[in-house]
Parts: C-alpha cells; sequence; structure tokens
C-alpha cells in the first residue's frame, strides 16, 4: 500500500469519527479509538493456532459498553472506554469464525491515550 493512501484513508477516519461523535453524543463526545497495538507475542501465539497455509487473523470491530470494558488496572481510564471502538483479533483458517476462546484476543493498547 502506497504510505499517502495511508496516510489518506486514516484522515477519511478520523474525520468522520470526530463528526459522528459531535452528531451523536454533543459536547460530551469522546476521544475515539484511532488504533489498537497488539504485540508480536500475541499475534503469533494466535497464529499457531491456525493452518500454516489456510491460516490467518481475522479482525472483527466492536466497541465497549459497561459488560464488556476492558480488565485493565487503571481505573479512570477503564472508564473512559465506555463508548469506545475496539478491534478483537481471531485465529481462523479459511476466514471462518472463531469456535473457542482461545482463539479470540481483545485488548492491545489503545490510541488515545497510547499513541506512538
Amino acid at each position: 500500500m502506497e504510505f499517502k493512501k495511508f496516510k489518506r484513508l486514516r484522515a477519511n477516519y478520523e474525520g468522520f469519527i470526530e463528526t459522528a461523535e459531535r452528531d451523536i453524543h454533543g459536547d460530551k463526545a469522546i476521544k475515539q479509538t484511532r488504533s489498537v497495538w497488539f504485540d508480536r507475542e500475541t499475534i503469533e501465539k494466535l497464529l499457531a493456532d491456525t493452518d500454516s497455509k489456510k491460516g490467518g487473523i481475522k479482525i472483527y470491530f466492536g466497541q465497549y459498553d459497561q459488560d464488556t470494558l476492558p480488565e485493565i488496572e487503571d481505573t479512570e481510564l477503564r472508564k473512559e472506554m465506555d463508548g469506545r471502538l475496539t478491534v478483537i483479533l481471531a485465529a481462523s483458517n479459511e476466514n471462518k469464525d472463531p469456535e473457542e476462546e482461545t482463539q479470540i484476543v481483545n485488548g492491545g493498547w489503545f490510541c488515545p491515550p497510547h499513541c506512538g
């Protein structure tokens, strides 16, 4: 992918999500998720559960609510995650949906606040 397209796609998303947050929540709009970073060990562990030729990572989009907030020690940050977008990584063979909890991972480092 051309870096120029990468930057344009991100700018399109950021413009859209800021407008949507303001339209939906008005002055209570939250700083929405810009990216989620997962470490190599997490990705390799998922890939180890897949076929070496037909396997891969399937990415699902989600949104936190009070019942699904991430397990993080910083309670203030945890509260701020309510309403934030997230991604769920799943070990997958031939684009199939996961069937076991060991095949799915949520978490990672969220931006904001952990932007690099």
